[in-house]
C-alpha cells in the first residue's frame, strides 16, 4: 500500500474509531475509586471515547485503586459522557470550560500573563495538546497527588508492575518513555540543560509525574520561550518537550523503556512482537491502523474482558 493511500486509509478508519471500537460497550463496568492518591488521567476528544474506555480498562484489570480523570477537549457529547460513566464507574469527566476556569483560578498574575491566550487553543494544536496534558495537569490536577498521563489510544497488555509500585508507594520520581522531538536542538540553544534526560529521546504517551511546579519555575520557562522562541507554540513535541524540561530538575526520572526490551511497544512492531513481549502497546495516529494490530489485540482484550478479566485493589 502506497503512503499516500494509507494515509487516507488510516484517517477514515480513525474518524470511524468509535464504530470500530464498538464491542468494549459489550464488557462489564470497572469501578475506580476517585478519592485515591493516584489518578490515571487522559485528555480526550469524540472520536476517541471508546478507544479511551478499553485502554482504562486494560489498565484497571491490573489495578483499580485510582483516580479516573477524563478531559474533554471540547467535543465530547452528552451520550458519549453518558457511556464513560456508566463503564468506569466514579470517573471524574471535566469538561473544556471547567479547564480554563479552573487554570484561571489556580495560576498567579505572573503566569496567567505567560499562558498562551485562550484564543490560541482553537487556532493550534500543539497549544491545545500543552493546555489539554500540561498547564491543566500541573494546575489542578498535580497539587498534593500522583498523576498517571496515558493516551487513548494504547492498552496494557501485561500488568505494569512499576507504574503500580509508584503509585502505591510515596513519591521519589517520575517515570516517562522514550520518543522524539524535531525541535531539542531549539530548547537547547535556549538555555534549557538536560542532565537526566534527553529531550530529543522523551515521549508523553505515558507519563508518572508527581510533587509541585511552582508558579515562579513554570513561568520562567514560559518567558524563556515567548521572548526567544515563540514559533515552538506552532511545534508539535511542544508538550512533551516542557515536561522534558520539568522532569530534568528532578532526581532520578526513571526510563520505562529502559527496564525491559519492549516496555511501550509502538504500532510500527508486529502484531507478534507486542503480544509476546510488550507491556504497553501504543498506537499512534500516523500508524494506527497499520495491518490491523491495534484491532487485533483490542478483540482479544475485549474477549478477556467479556470473560472476567480484573483485580480487586
Amino acid at each position: 500500500m502506497s503512503d499516500i493511500i494509507f494515509r487516507a486509509y488510516n484517517k477514515a478508519m480513525q474518524r470511524c474509531s468509535n464504530q470500530l471500537f464498538r464491542g468494549v460497550l459489550d464488557t462489564p463496568p470497572m469501578p475506580t475509586n476517585p478519592d485515591a492518591e493516584a489518578i490515571l488521567y487522559c485528555a480526550l476528544n469524540q472520536p476517541n471515547v471508546r478507544a479511551y474506555i478499553l485502554a482504562v480498562k486494560s489498565y484497571l484489570r491490573f489495578h483499580d485503586d485510582v483516580a479516573v480523570v477524563v478531559q474533554d477537549d471540547g467535543s465530547l457529547t452528552d451520550a458519549s459522557v453518558a457511556e464513560i460513566e456508566a463503564h468506569l464507574p466514579g470517573a471524574i469527566v471535566d469538561r473544556r470550560s471547567d479547564m480554563f476556569a479552573g487554570i484561571a483560578r489556580a495560576a498567579g498574575p505572573a503566569l496567567r500573563a505567560e499562558l498562551p491566550p485562550e484564543s490560541a487553543y482553537d487556532e493550534k494544536v500543539p497549544v491545545k495538546i500543552l493546555y489539554l496534558k500540561f498547564f491543566n495537569v500541573i494546575l489542578r490536577w498535580l497539587r498534593g497527588r500522583k498523576v498517571v498521563i496515558i493516551d487513548s489510544d494504547l492498552i496494557f497488555l501485561r500488568r505494569p508492575d512499576e507504574i503500580i509500585s509508584w503509585c502505591e508507594a510515596p513519591y521519589t520520581h517520575d517515570l516517562y518513555g522514550e520518543g522524539a522531538n524535531a525541535e531539542a536542538d531549539t530548547y537547547r540553544k535556549l538555555g534549557f540543560t538536560f542532565e537526566s534526560l534527553d529531550v530529543a529521546d522523551f515521549s508523553s504517551g505515558t507519563l508518572a509525574v508527581g510533587g509541585e511546579v511552582g508558579d515562579d519555575e513554570l513561568a520562567a520557562i514560559l518567558r524563556r520561550i515567548n521572548e526567544q522562541a515563540p514559533h515552538l507554540y506552532g511545534a508539535w513535541e511542544i508538550e512533551q518537550a516542557l515536561w522534558a524540561i520539568v522532569m530534568s530538575r528532578r532526581p532520578g526520572p526513571v526510563n520505562l523503556d529502559e527496564l525491559r526490551d519492549v516496555y511501550i511497544g509502538s504500532g510500527w512492531r508486529s502484531y507478534r512482537d507486542l503480544k509476546e513481549n510488550a507491556v504497553i502497546a501504543h498506537f499512534a495516529g500516523a500508524i494506527r491502523f497499520k495491518n490491523l494490530r491495534y484491532l487485533r489485540l483490542a478483540r482479544e482484550l475485549v474477549g478477556e474482558l467479556k470473560a472476567g478479566a480484573g483485580a480487586g485493589r
